[in-house]
């Protein structure tokens, strides 16, 4: 690796806020859906889910620390892009991969198919203006709906043409799963145009569960008592397994994988994002376990499930000694660092002493979870980012 490149930093899960802006491009009717975060607050929403913000008394019991995180220091919401770098600068970050904020849950079951199609069309707009300026340090990833096989073709098909370098989907689509024929298209869209797909844990019907949902096998009273318990994941309460999305990492894999869809898409690639992955390990020994152990049944693949994920499949890592410790499993060949900027459960602006323990891991290798990967994947170029280098880190000089 070229010593210029060897302390380049690429966060590969960044985010960016929803402003009014934003709420702007949708349809007039739909406007009223859209959630907004209020600068100045205790990290406050104001919609019509969530209800009106009345009491911003909780910004008094914030630490100096809270009080950069979730935007709410920033009117802006991330899209004010020298404030952005000035921000990057502190820890040494040269590139981000960005993703929506409270908006990962767009697809929600609370929304409608109408409203998902409009917004992730009206988001993806919005994230390419916003970063068209540093195009070479920030990688929007385009925002696909996933209600209708024909909105999810429809936008796919625009976003790889407008240049987004990764299509993000939700982790979970109970109504319609990834293991469904119905997505071969975009399977072989992503394939063709050698863009990975990018499941963001907290995304669509899992937006602040930890739990995996068959709501296929309810009978329809169950199904009433299920919707009716669940109101409460609507409310912005939050438990501790609301934000632990090990769960919601695995499903994807595990669906991707038993489904066929790696056999069948060879050079497919995916990132499981912001889940940290100290169960990776667990989860695909797990899955060759059951295919040496489980065949009366089961639909056999050519492959152990393992070696398919680590041919394709990819993971973000934060701060996890566990991840670091199942090295020898997993390799690292998979991982991508990522700080989660600017959210509480990240670890911007405090990031340097997880990127030490992973150049203390990995050694020379370091460098291709905390940068050489994501260049890889989604197409930064590391010699401009090298030049750029001490510009970026002069901001804090």
């Amino acid at each position: 690796m070229p010593s210029a490149n060897r302390d380049l930093l690429i966060s590969a899960d960044s985010h960016l806020g929803e402003n009014e802006d934003l709420r702007a491009r949708l349809p007039e009717h739909l406007r009223e859906r859209m959630t907004l975060l209020v600068p100045g607050t205790g990290g406050d929403l104001d919609d019509e889910v969530y209800g009106k913000v009345t009491n911003r008394s909780s910004w008094k019991k914030l630490s100096e620390r809270d009080r950069e995180l979730e935007f709410r220091s920033d009117p802006s919401l991330g899209t004010d892009l020298d404030r952005r770098m000035h921000d990057m600068a502190r820890e040494g970050v040269d590139g981000q991969v960005i993703f929506p904020n409270i908006a990962l849950n767009f697809g929600g079951s609370h929304q409608t198919r109408e409203y998902s199609k409009s917004f992730a069309r009206a988001y993806n707009e919005y994230a390419q203006e916003t970063f068209a300026p540093a195009s070479k340090r920030f990688k929007p990833a385009a925002m696909i709906p996933a209600d209708d096989i024909e909105d999810t073709l429809a936008e796919a098909r625009k976003c790889i043409d407008e240049g987004f370098a990764t299509m993000f989907l939700p982790c979970v689509v109970p109504w319609q799963p990834y293991r469904l024929k119905v997505y071969e298209p975009l399977w072989n869209m992503a394939e063709e145009a050698s863009i990975p797909i990018t499941f963001h844990v907290f995304s669509g019907n899992l937006a602040l569960g930890g739990e995996f949902a068959d709501p296929g096998h309810m009978s329809a009273e169950r199904l009433e008592l299920t919707v009716k318990q669940g109101k409460d994941r609507v409310k912005h309460t939050e438990h501790l397994d609301t934000v632990i999305g090990m769960a919601a990492g695995m499903a994807p894999i595990m669906e991707l994988t038993s489904s066929g869809v790696l056999e069948r898409h060879p050079d497919l690639r995916f990132v499981i994002t912001e889940s940290d992955c100290g169960w990776l390990a667990w989860a695909l020994q797990a899955m060759d376990q059951m295919q040496r152990r489980r065949h009366l049944y089961r639909k056999d693949l050519p492959l152990r499930a393992s070696e398919y994920f680590l041919r394709q499949g990819f993971v973000t890592i934060t701060d996890d000694p566990v991840a670091l410790n199942n090295i020898s499993f997993t390799g690292s060949d998979c991982m991508l660092w990522g700080n989660d900027y600017p959210h509480d459960e990240g670890t911007w602006p405090e990031s340097h002493s997880s990127i030490n323990a992973i150049r203390q891991c990995l050694g020379d290798a370091a460098g291709k979870v905390l940068h050489g990967n994501a260049a890889d994947l989604y197409g930064f170029d590391l010699d401009y980012l090298a030049e750029a280098h001490e510009e970026i880190t002069s901001l804090t000089s």
